[in-house]
């Protein structure tokens, strides 16, 4: 049974840990993705999404370690079902251009997810006065923009045109 949120501390600490095992199931999962992906730059993107997860998770649990409190315990839902619904394309994909194209979507699925996860929490780490959790938070925030954006870049650009001339 879930506990009661009966401030913002709590509200925190447990969308905290959902953000922290997505980051976990990233780690787990996106090495096999990347196997299936052709493009170039997107197994170097996939790559940074798997340094940046790791990253997550430590800024993660530096924040819990600060707080004095246990840092796992909620499952990301939503994150778990992207990368199913993930791994059914990649094996539906006949193209790799059209996989590719899956693949970046998927992808941006899921840094969305974690962009509003980390807005939010570096907004109530500064309203419980957890100002230097807020900075760490603040850079995973950023650097899963930068992802976001890398990710639109590859895909308009590039591997959507590829994936838009394929004719089976």
């Amino acid at each position: 049974m879930a506990t009661k949120l009966e401030n913002l501390k709590d509200l925190f600490l447990e969308q905290g840990r959902e953000l922290h095992d997505a980051a976990m199931q990233e780690q787990k999962e996106l090495p096999e993705i990347l196997k299936d992906a052709t493009n170039q730059q997107l197994k170097a993107i996939i790559d940074r999404q798997l340094k940046m997860a790791k990253t997550e998770i430590s800024y993660l649990d530096e924040a819990f370690k600060k707080l004095r409190v246990k840092g796992q315990g909620e499952k990301n839902l939503c994150c778990e079902s992207i990368i199913k619904q993930t791994k059914a394309l990649i094996k539906r994909s006949k193209d790799a251009e059209v996989r590719d194209a899956a693949i970046i979507n998927s992808i941006q699925r899921l840094n969305h997810n974690k962009i509003t996860g980390f807005g939010s929490l570096t907004s109530y780490a500064r309203e419980i006065g957890q100002d230097e959790i807020a900075a760490n938070l603040h850079k995973a925030l950023e650097q899963e923009k930068s992802i976001d954006e890398d990710l639109s870049d590859l895909a308009e650009w590039e591997v959507n045109k590829k994936a838009a001339s394929v004719v089976l």
